[in-house]
């Protein structure tokens, strides 16, 4: 008997585990949250991952711009983007400015959550303080 139980029971707690996982899970889909916008400022788009990086190496010594993989009616693009908001109004203002300064074919992309990154330029003279990350929001 002892031995039935000792093999049976580490089963029958599974069991039970699994039962409230999936529960738990149910759960989640039921009341998850939607994905929050997020609002790049795109200066540049490109059918091809190479040409992306190109433009991105060939931008700035100064301004890093990272390349960001999107899917526009069944194709996938890679964006160059400068920076990026969860409020539209602060992109589109900030597409303005930067439009008036540097970039006339800039223009806004909302985003379902944060995008896919799949590339950030290093500085070309190793600069101290230069992080290699995908642009965070701002606010």
């Amino acid at each position: 008997m002892k031995r039935i139980i000792n093999r049976v029971l580490p089963l029958l707690l599974l069991a039970v585990l699994g039962i409230a996982v999936a529960g738990n899970a149910q759960a989640a889909k039921k009341t998850g949250k939607k994905p929050q916008k997020v609002y790049y400022l795109v200066c540049g788009s490109y059918s091809t991952l190479e040409q992306a990086k190109q433009a991105s190496e060939n931008m700035s010594e100064v301004l890093f711009y990272p390349v960001y993989k999107a899917q526009v009616k069944g194709k996938t693009v890679y964006r160059l983007c400068c920076e990026c908001f969860y409020s539209k109004k602060k992109a589109m203002s900030r597409a303005e400015e930067l439009k008036s300064m540097f970039f006339s074919e800039m223009w806004v992309w909302e985003s379902n959550g944060l995008a896919e990154c799949v590339y950030v330029p290093t500085s070309p003279a190793d600069e101290p303080g230069v992080e290699e990350k995908p642009l965070v929001p701002q606010w």
